[in-house]
């Protein structure tokens, strides 16, 4: 009788999609992961996945300027096909805290929708609720 195959040694291959693609090495002093170990262990976080959302979070507060359609653009840059509904990015950008009315209100479906028929050069209504953006636009100044 063979003998079955030994298990592999190390990590299970992850599902094609969930393993992440670039790996940027970091030093910290033991001061500075100290603190940040503490912040993802308070919420609830892999350290990898608290300084991920950290950098993000710090990444589009240095590229936005808090309007509505910079919001959307953000939103639809990251799609492979550029399109979203406007409930989608509604809850997206509500999510990620990208936008906000002068009331403190995320905005709603029916907002995106009108800005983005405001905007038809950066965005155009594929049907109805589905918004898309158009490539190499830019937001008017």
């Amino acid at each position: 009788m063979p003998k079955p195959k030994p298990k592999p040694v190390g990590r299970p291959v992850l599902a094609k999609g969930e393993a992440k693609d670039k790996i940027v090495p970091v030093r910290l002093d033991p001061d500075d992961y100290k603190i940040i170990s503490a912040a993802a262990k308070a919420g609830g976080q892999t350290l990898s996945a608290w300084i991920r959302h950290t950098l993000r979070t710090a990444g589009e507060q240095e590229i936005f300027d808090g309007t509505l359609h910079k919001a959307m653009k953000i939103i639809l840059l990251e799609r492979d096909s550029l399109m979203a509904t406007t409930q989608e990015l509604s809850d997206e950008i509500g999510r990620r805290g990208l936008y906000a009315r002068k009331d403190g209100v995320t905005a709603k479906a029916k907002q995106i929708n009108a800005r983005a028929k405001k905007y038809p050069a950066m965005f155009e209504c594929t049907s109805p609720g589905v918004v898309k953006l158009l490539v190499g636009s830019e937001p008017p100044s």
